[in-house]
C-alpha cells in the first residue's frame, strides 16, 4: 500500500509543476561551446513560447566563431526552431527533450556533407534536424537557467553544448 501511495504522489508531483506558466513568452541568452573545434564558441538569443505547462516552442539565433585559432576559421550563423516536452520534473528543476529544424551558413559543410545523417544544401544554406536535451532550473518566478545539449544531423562537427538563462517579462 505504501508503494502505491508513493507512486501516486510521485505521479501527481510530476503533473502539478511545469517548466513555464501557460502562455508564457520567455526571452533568453546563451553561451555556446561547439564539439567540432576546441577554439569554437558562440553566443545566441532565443524566444520561447509555452502554450501549456508541458510544451515549449523555441526559435533561436546563434553565432559561432573561433577564439585563439592558429589559422583563420570562418564563423557561421545558425537558425533553429523546435519543440521541447517535459521528461521529468523535480520542481524547481525540469528535464526536457525535443527536436526541430536547424540551418546554418557554414562553408565547411560542403566538405563533410557526405558524413551527415539527414541534411541538404540550398544555395549557401545547410538544412538539417536536431535533438535537444535540456536541464532547466527556476531561480525565481521570471528567471530560469539551463544547460542544453544539441545533437545535429548535420554531423558531429555542429553538435553544441549551451548554458544560458531565460526571462519572462510578464511573470508575476
Amino acid at each position: 500500500m505504501k508503494r502505491v501511495l508513493f507512486i501516486i504522489l510521485l505521479f501527481a508531483s510530476f503533473l502539478s509543476n511545469a517548466q513555464y506558466e501557460p502562455s508564457a513568452i520567455n526571452y533568453g541568452l546563451v553561451a555556446i561551446k561547439s564539439f567540432g573545434s576546441v577554439e569554437e564558441v558562440g553566443l545566441g538569443a532565443r524566444l520561447e513560447y509555452a502554450p501549456n505547462c508541458f510544451t515549449t516552442y523555441m526559435g533561436e539565433y546563434n553565432r559561432l566563431f573561433s577564439i585563439g585559432a592558429s589559422d583563420e576559421v570562418e564563423g557561421y550563423n545558425e537558425l533553429a526552431i523546435g519543440v521541447n516536452l517535459i521528461l521529468f520534473n523535480w520542481y524547481p528543476t525540469t528535464i526536457t527533450a525535443g527536436f526541430g529544424y536547424i540551418g546554418n551558413d557554414s562553408s565547411i559543410f560542403e566538405e563533410i556533407e557526405d558524413d551527415a545523417l539527414i541534411a541538404f544544401r540550398s544555395g549557401d544554406f545547410n538544412h538539417g534536424a536536431q535533438i535537444k536535451l535540456r536541464a532547466l532550473h527556476q531561480i525565481s518566478i521570471p528567471v530560469h537557467i539551463f544547460a542544453e545539449l544539441n545533437i545535429k544531423s548535420l554531423g558531429r562537427r555542429y553538435d553544441t553544448f549551451l548554458i544560458g538563462f531565460s526571462y519572462d517579462f510578464d511573470a508575476r
